[in-house]
């Protein structure tokens, strides 16, 4: 097909089977973890203060979702493998180097869902995992020299490792940050997936960036399916700390990194959302004399929902930055029209059929109440 990459073929059956196993197992796993987190208190109350600020859900809502996302990522890197060992082969080892740091970021997280981990150990532990990237080799090398005669400026070993450390650990708590309205880190990380995974479908050698990241668009949209308002559950720290440090992880992954025009460039343009964020919130809490650490209603999603009076439309709004932040990320990586055109539209259909599904199911629960009240009334006749 004229306009699209010759690889592309190639990873399709791999895009489609990590894709769709992980979001089924996540959609199906969802509603156990739910459950489970009932029962051992797993949940946060809405309305409760949260450092200097409040959550803004209502009611009881699970926070351990993060461990359904986990899941759903994991089958379908397991599954993926199986299936095209041959497109791996040359990343294997940094390959298992990310699925190792996202799951110990999840456990930690999911830790800190349920006891409260000191911020010291968690930013112990991020460093830790980004640590096994490093000695993985999956750091940042080099970047575009875009005014001298050479194509790329390599860095310093140290200054390599150092660059690598801060921003993986610097995106993992960008992500966390975001994570502050039903449905938007979800969706955020469903859309940001999907723009990578155009860059890496463009060039033959990157089956490793093309599984990963296939999984966690499918981990995403399907606790997404869950997760819209109003949400039945939230990932917490386990699933916002997975799904950062595997972005930031694959961003800078060898294979992905190198493109025709650009290095590092287009990946981080397509996540600049939190990175925005969190710099935005730092500089506030600074200048009022807060700890950046400490947590307040100071972010884009509630300064926004503050002028809309509306949590969808804000979420729908960050969506969409993020979605035209992908596109400038594509066309930085010169992705073909066609390709870029698949992925808008792929992004924005998928995004909003589980959307729909869980208002759906919203709309479909007084009548389910109210049938169950009508059959009640008649048995008791």
């Amino acid at each position: 097909m004229t306009g699209v990459p010759a690889s592309m073929v190639t990873y399709v059956p791999l895009v489609l089977v990590a894709f769709f196993m992980a979001l089924v197992t996540v959609a199906l796993l969802v509603p156990q973890v739910r459950r489970f987190a009932h029962r051992v208190d797993a949940v946060q109350i809405g309305g409760t203060r949260h450092g200097l600020g409040r959550r803004q859900h209502e009611g009881a809502i699970p926070n351990i979702g993060g461990i359904a996302i986990l899941a759903g990522f994991l089958v379908a890197m397991v599954v993926g493998s199986i299936l095209a060992p041959k497109l791996l082969d040359s990343l294997r080892v940094e390959l298992l180097a990310i699925v190792l740091g996202g799951s110990l970021m999840a456990l930690v997280g999911f830790i800190d869902d349920i006891w409260e981990v000191p911020a010291a150990m968690r930013l112990a532990s991020q460093f830790l995992a980004a640590g096994i990237l490093v000695v993985n080799g999956v750091t940042i090398d080099f970047i575009t020299n875009y005014f001298g005669d050479t194509p790329y400026v390599f860095m310093p070993e140290l200054l390599a490792v150092a660059l690598t450390l801060l921003w993986v650990v610097g995106f993992t708590n960008a992500f966390n940050f975001i994570d502050g309205l039903d449905g938007l880190s979800s969706g955020i990380a469903a859309i940001s997936s999907l723009s990578l995974l155009a860059v890496a479908l463009q060039f033959p050698d990157r089956g490793a960036s093309v599984l990963i990241l296939a999984a966690l668009a499918g981990a995403a949209l399907g606790f997404l399916r869950h997760n819209f308002n109003p949400a039945t559950i939230t990932m917490g720290d386990s699933g916002a700390y997975l799904l950062g440090y595997v972005l930031a992880a694959v961003s800078v992954l060898g294979a992905l990194k190198v493109t025709a025009a650009v290095t590092v460039a287009a990946p981080v343009l397509i996540l600049a959302l939190p990175v925005l964020n969190i710099t935005q919130v730092t500089v506030r809490r600074l200048h009022r004399g807060v700890n950046p650490a400490i947590a307040a209603n100071d972010h884009l999603h509630d300064l926004l929902r503050s002028r809309s009076a509306s949590p969808r439309v804000t979420v729908y709004v960050l969506w969409a930055a993020t979605l035209v932040l992908g596109v400038l990320g594509m066309l930085l990586s010169q992705t073909p029209p066609v390709l870029l055109a698949a992925t808008v539209v792929a992004a924005v259909l998928l995004i909003a059929l589980v959307s729909y599904l869980r208002l759906r199911e919203v709309g479909a629960a007084p009548r389910r109440a109210l049938a169950g009240v009508v059959a009640d009334d008649t048995s008791e006749r």
